[in-house]
């Protein structure tokens, strides 16, 4: 269950309350929504538009709905992208980069034990990460960031078109 709601969403909730201390408490909490939130939305949407079958084999866990994308891998790719951007704010580059290698790895073997435990394919996994990062990328540039400050990105670009043009 690891990269199911049940896991991921409190510890969304915990993830933060702790990083509240340090960042803007609104900001990070805008960002969770956006990212755990949407990434359920998309991928329930994908999954009733693509409402493609499940493996006919063995399977060793129980599962419901159509079986692209994997909601486990998408979400997992997400929330814990997100998770590490948020913890690692402030935070030296040497431990950005391992909150970031963690969250790929927990995600790659979220989505690898999807396929083992007989109820995805292995494309249908492939397409969950990669919805679940597009959809965190997008968030992530949309709230800018680590500045975690939502369309700060387009002031920034609107300050520099001004600036190469002119008044």
């Amino acid at each position: 269950q690891l990269g199911g709601a049940v896991v991921l969403v409190p510890l969304a909730v915990l993830v933060w309350l702790t990083v509240g201390r340090r960042r803007s408490l609104k900001a990070s909490f805008a960002f969770l929504v956006l990212t755990v939130g949407g990434q359920f939305a998309i991928a329930d949407l994908v999954k009733w538009v693509v409402d493609r079958t499940r493996p006919d084999f063995d399977r060793l866990t129980g599962f419901s709905g159509p079986s692209f994308p994997s909601g486990h891998a998408t979400a997992s790719a997400c929330c814990l992208a997100a998770f590490a951007l948020l913890i690692g704010v402030g935070r030296s580059p040497r431990v950005q980069a391992v909150l970031a290698s963690v969250a790929v790895a927990l995600a790659a073997g979220i989505a690898c034990s999807r396929v083992f435990l007989g109820v995805h394919w292995l494309t249908d996994v492939i397409g969950g990460l990669v919805l679940g990062w597009t959809w965190f990328a997008i968030c992530s540039i949309a709230f800018g960031g680590r500045l975690l400050d939502f369309a700060r990105p387009a002031e920034v670009m609107e300050q520099t078109v001004r600036a190469l043009l002119g008044p």
